[in-house]
């Protein structure tokens, strides 16, 4: 029953789902409060108990552990689902919603001999986390700007940067379908571009554009990982000296695998879990896309057969 439900959408939209739910009520089911830590304990023994310092290990105190500094993981995750989670999923739609919108007008206004051309950005061969990178390396890290202020910054150039690609896939697709016989018989008969955009190619954009969103999502997603592993943290870095470690402000997951690197050989616990947590995430993205691919595909099929 479930291959007939499509399971990996089924799956996907699930467990997507619950990533969404976690990063709208995380907060509220913390076990503590965000700045709560324990920095020291007792653990115990065969004989009797003993002091040690954190970080400690999953326990019934600290189910996934505390961190260097005495944090509790899971609370540190609850608090930056949101910027995971949504920060991801909100620019993806910005970029897709701008980008798309372009495409379709452009697709619809350009003249025939002038949609042939090639609209390469001149960005397009450049790493967009490249880009980011040399523009908020001075700007994330201990800056005097609000977290919303460098959230916004960092979403707004991730959109602008975003967008162009989203325009000529969506451009392209555009122009195919005003070749189309029942596009073109119907601009024939005086239909006008608004009425073709509203009766004829969003409908046949539609599913392509939701592929389009959840690769966004992951491209998003993969930016976001990359920026943290240069120490660029979305919503802000702290930066402390003596030793000199980079923290993220949001707590995003990117942010605490990006500053738990130097734990990957003992107190495995601080970085597995936010790393779990985003390989999760990112496995609901690929499931979602690929389940309406699928259907895509058989959709097209069928049409074929016809």
């Amino acid at each position: 029953m479930l291959n007939k439900m499509n399971a990996k959408l089924v799956l996907g939209v699930l467990l997507f789902g619950s990533f969404i739910l976690i990063s709208l009520i995380g907060p509220l089911i913390a076990p503590y409060e965000v700045d709560y830590n324990k920095k020291i304990g007792y653990i115990q023994t065969a004989d009797s108990q003993q002091l040690v310092s954190s970080p400690f290990p999953p326990s019934q105190e600290f189910i996934l552990g505390t961190d260097k500094w005495g944090y509790d993981i899971l609370t540190l995750m609850l608090h930056g689902a949101k910027y995971t989670v949504l920060g991801t999923l909100l620019i993806a739609i910005a970029r897709v919603f701008l980008g798309g919108i372009a495409g379709i007008l452009m697709g619809l206004y350009k003249k025939e001999r002038t949609l042939r051309k090639a609209t390469i950005s001149v960005w397009s061969g450049i790493p967009t986390f490249v880009i980011i990178y040399f523009i908020m390396v001075g700007i994330n890290i201990n800056s005097s700007i609000p977290i919303w202020g460098l959230v916004l910054i960092q979403s707004v150039l991730m959109i602008f940067l975003g967008v162009s690609s989203i325009y000529n896939v969506i451009f392209s697709k555009t122009a195919e379908l005003k070749k189309e016989l029942y596009v073109v018989a119907s601009k024939t008969l005086g239909a006008s571009n608004s009425h073709l955009m509203v009766k004829h190619i969003l409908p046949a954009l539609k599913g392509n554009v939701m592929i389009i969103l959840i690769n966004e999502s992951i491209l998003v997603l993969h930016l976001i990982g990359q920026l943290g592993i240069f120490n660029l943290f979305f919503g802000g870095t702290a930066q402390q000296f003596f030793p000199t470690i980079y923290l993220s402000v949001t707590h995003e997951w990117s942010g605490l695998i990006g500053q738990a690197r130097g734990f990957m050989y003992h107190s495995q616990w601080i970085i597995l879990f936010p790393l779990l947590a985003y390989i999760m995430f990112l496995i609901s993205l690929y499931l979602i896309s690929s389940g309406i691919s699928d259907i895509q595909f058989k959709k097209v099929r069928k049409a074929s057969l016809l």
